[in-house]
């Protein structure tokens, strides 16, 4: 036997150790070259050479990426019950979908019982066109055994996600894999996107201590989920932690509680998830490994011409049936119906008509006549901006219907008229429209005839009705919405946004220079912040800048524009001075290319604590000015060093470079590197996002300086987003004794604050008061001193170190032995007073945790014990 074939044995032989559920659920889809070396008991270095050829001869499966996977392609074809039409796939995601194309038909062709069943998805328009492919992808997935297979819809707002949830839900009941009492809980992730503790206690319940106000034990979601299906709605604005609970629940149908550290509770529960975004951003990829079936759903310009007539037709037929009136429909309507631009999709279609018919439905009240007349001359102007944008590519679309020899169209809302199978399923209600609603109007119409009302009043007070009933109507409030959606709307208050975008839109042609929304967004977080120091009583310092041979003539006219609108909205006085600013800022932007701005650094500790407020910054200002070093905690500080030497000497133009740090060796950089470099540096401590904002926005200005931006950074940014952030000021107290004589941090209710930001589990008193404790005894033990800047590195590593332990995400250690020995004394001090800790919560530490906290205090330590020059 040739070596190929031996090592094609060996394969073989492996690759019937794998099982199909390791495949469908991406756990383990092949072998590498040193998996089947280390078999074969030979160097890996030709095993790479035979596997490529045993490739090309369509032998071997593989799939690349890091590492790269081998497979016997007859066996695993005998596991899957496929045939393969290619052996080389791009990723694990690749190989899957190739798995479920044809597996899909397979199981409901196979499954006898349910051959002729699936009613339920006959009713949906599509399912034998455009959506074929989607169902038979759902059907499957129900069916596969044992429990069926969790499943990830992608698609467009508005593309009937959550209504295609619910049938699936249905179909199980009606093919026996779920009962008629099986529950389908729906959870809109969104809702509590701002509060990962409640979005995850709400999912997975808790325990009585787990957070602040967990005064009792409570069942999450998961629970009443329990023998039926949990649909998360916008997973994507699930937080990474609240995905990483579901590994449990979806690997071994096992969960814990909020708070929970050894107790775990079991569930069956199928997953169904809904996204707008791309998966590959917003989704972790450990997440999407355990949903095998991924359905992604066309928009409705992607559907067929068809089952966009059919969806018209249904909609206008539950419309009639809802009014208890024939609706007679203008061809015309219909034809523009096919044709408009619907960027909402489903959902936009079904609340345009709703409109259409409640317009027409008011004048059918006045005029008395048989049908509900729905023309085009009835078609409000706010949909008839949207009604005449016409897609180009669909113009000769009218031409596959036979409508012109038609004058218009009569639905009567019978059953046998048009299968209402959508509004059948719909269980939620999402685009229905109450037949109340249509009765209401008939009730006050007859009060005002009653009353002898005239015709024009009556006519105003319905479209009055009308226009209050959509208000709350999705795809209704587009331009009001873009703020709500922006990030913007986050920080600065919408009503500030929309004076300054409208002001800006009229100018835009005047100033001669494009300004976009990122701009609106700066200058809005500007005003933001001055409204708050304004409020607050506090002195406005008057800019010092020269304006000698700067022309912003027409800037200060757009800005007093501004200013003037928000003084009478909010009717606080804006100073000249800062209207003066803010016209400096607008003229900047076209200078942008000749001026030399004051670099911005920010090194905080953290694996991406820096780069994520420098991109905040930069996302808001529409920039690429603030540039970050990350350290992670086992990265050495002579490296860091040199990477900020490095790019202070890139970034410097001239005015210096302003470094924003957290705490430790950073803020010693400044005075090194300009000794080293010459180059200018100031450095600000205890950074925070609104600081780097700040620091980014005004180190654009013209005539600013280094020392001028330190100041205006320490004295604006703690305004910004309406909050006060931590500062260097803050922070550094002067020290307190407590009646022990112990040194105690002056501002424990700021940092408990802070921590309760941080923490998702943990109850952030509880963990301050037993972390201060713990770092007493360890400084006592080793005889070293206190200051706030240990206290606040130690709570906060160590908090989010017990939040790791909790859910089982220990960090390793590199030098782990070689730093127990050099430091066996700290290490043990440190063991030995995270006891009590423990204990409260019942955990273990790891070692490796341990020597993160020996090299924390060891440093400070070292510090504080070093001779004084």
């Amino acid at each position: 036997m040739n070596k190929t074939s031996e090592i094609y044995n060996c394969l073989k032989e492996l690759t019937y150790l794998i099982s199909g559920n390791d495949i469908y659920n991406n756990i383990k889809l092949g072998f590498t070259t040193s998996e089947i070396a280390k078999k074969m008991n030979i160097g890996r270095s030709g095993v790479s050479r035979y596997l490529n050829r045993l490739v090309k001869e369509e032998k071997v499966i593989k799939v690349l990426g890091r590492p790269v996977l081998y497979s016997s392609k007859s066996v695993m074809e005998d596991i899957c019950d496929v045939k393969f039409k290619k052996c080389v796939f791009l990723d694990s995601d690749d190989l899957i979908s190739s798995l479920n194309s044809t597996e899909y038909d397979k199981l409901i062709e196979n499954n006898s019982p349910q051959k002729n069943k699936g009613r339920i998805f006959s009713e949906l328009i599509g399912s034998e066109s455009s959506l074929n492919k989607q169902v038979k992808q759902a059907k499957a997935a129900i069916l596969y055994p044992p429990k069926g297979l969790h499943t990830l819809l992608l698609g467009e707002t508005g593309t009937g996600k959550t209504l295609f949830a619910e049938i699936m839900y249905r179909y199980a009941i009606e093919v026996g894999r779920l009962s008629e009492e099986s529950p389908f809980i729906i959870f809109n992730c969104a809702d509590y996107a701002g509060n990962p503790q409640l979005l995850l206690s709400h999912l997975f319940g808790y325990v009585k201590g787990a957070f602040t106000g967990a005064n009792k034990d409570k069942k999450g979601l998961i629970d009443s989920a329990d023998g039926g299906i949990l649909f998360l709605d916008e997973v994507h604005r699930l937080p990474p932690e609240g995905q990483e609970m579901f590994f449990s629940i979806m690997d071994r149908g096992t969960f814990r509680r909020l708070g929970e550290s050894h107790n775990t509770h079991k569930a069956n529960v199928l997953i169904l998830a809904a996204t707008t975004e791309s998966i590959d951003n917003t989704i972790l990829k450990t997440f999407r490994r355990r949903i095998p079936c991924i359905i992604k759903f066309p928009n409705l310009e992607e559907r067929d011409l068809d089952d966009r007539m059919k969806l018209i037709y249904n909609f206008f037929n539950i419309e009639a049936k809802n009014i208890k009136h024939p609706i007679r429909v203008s061809t015309e309507v219909l034809k523009l119906l096919l044709a408009y631009n619907c960027p909402g999709n489903i959902g936009q279609l079904r609340n345009d008509i709703q409109l259409i018919c409640a317009n027409a439905f008011s004048e059918f009240i006045i005029s008395g006549k048989k049908y509900v007349d729905v023309k085009l001359s009835q078609l409000t102007d706010r949909f008839k901006e949207g009604i005449f944008t016409f897609n180009k590519d669909r113009k000769e679309i009218v031409k596959n219907f036979d409508l012109n020899s038609l004058n218009q169209v009569i639905f009567k809302g019978f059953e046998n008229d048009s299968k209402d199978g959508l509004e059948k399923v719909l269980m939620n209600g999402k685009y229905s429209m109450e037949e109340d609603f249509y009765e209401n109007l008939l009730r006050k119409s007859t009060e005002y005839f009653e009353k002898g009302t005239p015709v024009n009043i009556i006519k105003s007070n319905i479209n009055k009705e009308i226009e209050k009933y959509f208000e709350s109507k999705p795809y209704m409030k587009r331009k009001e919405k873009i703020y709500e959606e922006d990030i913007l709307s986050k920080i600065a208050s919408p009503e500030i946004l929309e004076v300054i975008d409208s002001v800006l839109t009229d100018a835009s042609g005047e100033l001669g220079y494009k300004l976009d929304r990122r701009i609106v967004g700066a200058l809005s977080l500007h005003i933001e912040t001055l409204i708050e120091k304004v409020k607050s009583g506090d002195r406005i310092s008057k800019p010092k800048i020269n304006l000698k041979n700067v022309e912003i003539d027409r800037e200060y006219k757009i800005i007093e524009e501004i200013t003037n609108r928000l003084e009478k909205k909010i009717n606080v006085k804006i100073p000249e001075e800062e209207v003066v600013l803010m016209a400096m800022f607008l003229s900047a932007l076209k200078e942008r290319n000749k001026l030399n701005y004051i670099g911005i650094l920010v090194l905080c500790h953290g694996n991406s604590t820096a780069s994520s407020m420098a991109d905040a910054a930069n996302t808001l200002l529409g920039v690429e000015h603030a540039k970050a070093i990350d350290m992670p905690l086992d990265e050495e500080v002579s490296k860091i060093y040199q990477k900020a030497l490095n790019t202070v000497k890139k970034i410097d133009m001239g005015k210096g470079v302003l470094l924003l740090v957290d705490m430790g060796s950073l803020t010693t950089f400044s005075d090194i590197i300009t000794d080293k470099t010459g180059i200018s540096t100031k450095t600000i401590r205890m950074v925070s996002t609104p600081m780097v904002i700040e620091a980014t926005r005004k180190s654009m200005l013209p005539d600013m300086t280094l020392d001028m931006l330190v100041d205006e950074v320490n004295g604006m940014s703690k305004y910004i987003g309406k909050g006060v952030t931590l500062k260097e000021n803050d922070l550094n107290i002067d020290s307190m004794k407590d009646k022990t004589n112990r040194y105690i941090y002056s501002n424990e209710e700021r940092l408990i604050e802070l921590l309760d930001n941080v923490l998702v589990f943990i109850n952030p008193t509880k963990c301050y008061e037993l972390l201060k404790e713990t770092l007493f005894k360890i400084c006592s033990e080793i005889n070293s001193k206190i200051d706030d800047g240990l206290i606040i590195k130690f709570q906060f590593h160590c908090a989010g170190m017990l939040e790791r332990v909790l859910k089982g995400e220990t960090l390793q250690y590199k030098n782990f032995e070689n730093l127990k020995k050099s430091k066996e004394k700290l290490f043990n001090v440190i063991k030995e007073s995270f006891r009590v800790i423990e204990n409260s919560f019942g955990i273990t530490i790891p070692d490796s945790e341990l020597c993160y906290i020996v090299e924390l205090i060891d440093m400070h330590y070292t510090i504080f014990t070093k001779p004084s020059h």
